[in-house]
């Protein structure tokens, strides 16, 4: 067969080389890249590189013949590449939806129906009308009219290649980095066979008959190629950038080699607004230099921490640095690779294969910086540290080694000891010799059952003193060989209550005692002193009435402060029947008035009795009235009972009545208010409520409301209530 050499030969093998070597890069490397875009990259090498041979092989016979067979060729090259381009162009930009068989079809129809018209019946007639060679200056080159459907063909190609550029350009505007200058570099690769091909049909070339489109194959396969191998077209896709970026919490700094970011996602930019790629390290990172230093390789150190301020507030990060090894593959080498790795793995599928690291510009090396905002964390290990070292108690962490692994700064407020001069020991070396065998039983329950364990010991002080704690030990964590001990320097308190009790003893006991024996000697002077002496002999029996009544109220505060503060069922109308006729009789010149329900049952603290009596009292006691009068009512109201306590006294003064709202006891008050105190401690103890008003023209009333009686509180009837006055009876005994 003879060949006529053409200006177009030697570039248009080039182009089908170029396109062979793809197909087998990418062949032999498919399984680095996304299959969608790699099977589309193939496609599209595979198109050109037939479509270049054939149309060479075209342009170089001499007969009409051979020039229309090898044009079969051709048309198959182009079919391929009408659906190849389109393909890879959709898989790039992340359009899937396309790729599905169904809508593959679709753009694979009109392709598929001209390639098959072209080898059934011929491009003569089908493309073309009356083809002839003619010399177009010193080689033959096929002359023809074009038919309806080479022009629809050629319209359609040229849409279809306007919506991918379209697609491209997008990708390019939109993206940053080494993902921009790829789609860029695709652009131009795709769009310069379409411009150059139709300037050519105007003849802007040469012969209007030469198709200029795979001739321009040849440049634009040295673009592909460095789009493949510079940038990693076939490891980096836009899709697996996304998916691992957009995904990702944490920031993420690309640096190349020179210093420059390459690349950064979302809340990496989040943190520096100031970043963008292109911009030196140390522009961007002028807040943090050890940022700087660590993208320039000047620490040692795989994760760094640092402390950003910014308009929100103190912003804590904590910065892996990874090394990026600058060969074709991009693959990270070290340490760094996995942990960076690991993280893609949250952004989904495309975040596998970005995984091997290739997400730099692909200069030779760089340096990956993940941020990751630990603001939450530290600041709430902050808060801890702080009430661990301004907590009044000691804090410590023992191991089962019995040996103290951590002791709060405030062991040497209360112990003198230095934390680290201690930190080491054994725990028991600091306790009383005879406390230590109750605290090592302490510490091994803790370790056997993980239930908080509670002692009493003392603990020695670098004075030589001991104090006296209480302590509670329990283990850390469920499978953690540590317990957490927290010790309460009690040592103040038991004192002050030791002298509490002392005072108690000597108000209950030794003045009681007094005061019986002052009133006994009182009563003997009556028959030694004459008429006009009665009246301080009067005197001398109510201050002992007085002080006699305060020692009692002194023995119902203790035995209330020291109860256990149950709840039981008390028959309230039987109670304070009971107490009404009481009072009658122990001041017969008062007019007591009672009026209740036949039962009237409620859930109150067992010295409820206490509260009752000395408000009926004291109605009594300090009224100023020749014959007082008091009222007592018991009515139901509000799912429970309310007692009303009426007199006809001068009033409860003011300076008692604080005890209600501040419930202590004043140093002017003195024991004038322990009564009021008393009863307003037992009616809250009860769940119930007090009221003090005052009446007029004259007196008071004081209200209790007292809830009724749960099935919890009494066994359901009348005669299983309580009898108060047995209630009372147990701790009215010294």
């Amino acid at each position: 067969m003879e060949w006529q050499p053409t200006p177009y030969t030697a570039p248009l093998l080039v182009a089908s080389v170029a396109s062979a070597l793809f197909v087998v890069y990418a062949t032999a490397n498919r399984t680095r890249g996304d299959p969608p875009l790699v099977r589309g990259f193939v496609g599209v090498a595979l198109g050109s590189g037939v479509w270049s041979l054939a149309y060479a092989a075209q342009l170089s016979a001499v007969t009409l013949g051979a020039t229309l067979f090898w044009n079969r060729i051709v048309w198959v090259g182009i079919a391929v590449l009408a659906v190849a381009w389109p393909t890879f162009v959709l898989a790039y930009v992340g359009r899937t939806a396309w790729l599905r068989p169904p809508r593959l079809l679709l753009l694979s129809l009109v392709p598929t129906t001209v390639v098959v018209g072209v080898l059934g019946l011929g491009a003569d007639p089908l493309m073309y009308r009356s083809p002839s060679l003619v010399d177009a200056g010193g080689y033959l080159v096929m002359e023809y009219s074009p038919t309806p459907a080479i022009v629809g063909f050629v319209a359609y190609s040229h849409g279809v290649n306007l919506l991918t550029f379209v697609l491209l350009g997008h990708a390019a505007a939109t993206r940053e980095g080494v993902l921009r200058r790829q789609a860029g570099l695709l652009l131009a690769a795709g769009a310069a066979p379409t411009i150059v091909g139709i300037a050519g049909i105007w003849g802007a070339f040469g012969p209007t008959f030469v198709d200029y489109t795979p001739v321009t194959f040849a440049a634009t396969a040295g673009v592909v190629g460095w789009v493949v191998f510079r940038h990693r077209l076939l490891d980096l896709s836009p899709i697996a950038r996304d998916a691992v970026f957009a995904n990702l919490s944490d920031g993420v700094v690309v640096v190349d080699a020179t210093g420059r970011i390459a690349d950064l996602n979302g809340p990496a930019r989040r943190l520096f607004p100031d970043a963008a790629v292109g911009r030196r390290v140390e522009a961007t990172f002028e807040r943090v230099p050890v940022v700087v230093e660590a993208a320039r390789g000047d620490r040692a150190d795989d994760e760094i921490r640092v402390t950003l301020d910014t308009e929100a507030g103190a912003r804590f990060l904590t910065v892996s640095v990874h090394d990026v090894d600058g060969g074709a593959s991009g693959r990270r080498v070290g340490s760094g690779a996995r942990r960076v790795g690991s993280g893609a793995r949250r952004g989904g599928p495309g975040a596998r294969q970005n995984g091997s690291g290739n997400c730099h510009s692909g200069s030779a090396g760089g340096t990956v910086l993940l941020f990751r905002d630990v603001t939450e964390r530290e600041t709430l290990q902050r808060r801890h540290r702080t009430l661990i070292e301004k907590s009044p108690n000691v804090v410590a962490v023992c191991g089962t080694d019995g040996l103290l692994r951590y002791v709060s700064p405030s062991v040497e407020r209360l112990l003198g000891h230095a934390p680290e001069a201690i930190e080491g020991r054994p725990v028991l070396d600091l306790v009383h010799p005879d406390d230590r065998l109750d605290a090592q039983r302490a510490f091994e329950r803790a370790f056997e059952t993980g239930e908080p364990q509670r002692l009493d010991h003392r603990t020695t002080h670098a004075d030589g003193n001991w104090r006296r704690f209480e302590t509670t030990v329990e283990r850390l964590f469920d499978d953690n060989r540590e317990v957490v001990i927290t010790a309460t320097d009690v040592t103040e308190s038991r004192r002050y209550e030791q002298r509490l009790q002392v005072l108690n003893r000597v108000l209950r006991h030794d003045l009681k005692n007094d005061t019986n024996v002052i009133g006994g000697y009182a009563g003997l002077l009556r028959d030694h002193v004459d008429a006009e002496g009665d009246e301080y002999l009067d005197v001398i029996d109510r201050k002992v009435e007085t002080l006699t009544h305060l020692s009692d109220q002194a023995r119902e505060i203790d035995v209330a402060l020291h109860s256990e503060g149950g709840r039981t069922a008390i028959d309230l109308a039987r109670l304070v029947g009971r107490l009404g006729e009481s009072l009658a009789s122990s001041y017969p010149h008062a007019t007591v008035t009672v009026s209740t329900p036949d039962v009237a049952v409620v859930s109150a603290d067992e010295l409820l009795e206490s509260a009752v009596r000395n408000v009926l009292e004291n109605a009594v006691v300090h009224n100023d009235r020749e014959r007082p009068t008091v009222e007592a009512t018991v009515t139901a109201d509000d799912g429970g009972y309310r007692l009303d306590v009426a007199d006809d006294g001068p009033g409860i003064p003011p300076v008692e009545r604080t005890v209600f709202s501040e419930a202590r006891e004043t140093a002017l008050e003195h024991a004038s208010g322990l009564g009021l105190w008393l009863v307003h401690w037992i009616v809250t103890e009860s769940g119930g409520e007090i009221e003090i008003e005052t009446r007029e023209p004259n007196g008071t009333l004081v209200t209790m409301w007292l809830p009724t009686a749960t099935s919890g509180d009494a066994a359901g009837t009348a005669d299983a209530v309580l009898d108060p006055e047995d209630a009372s009876a147990g701790g009215a005994v010294d």
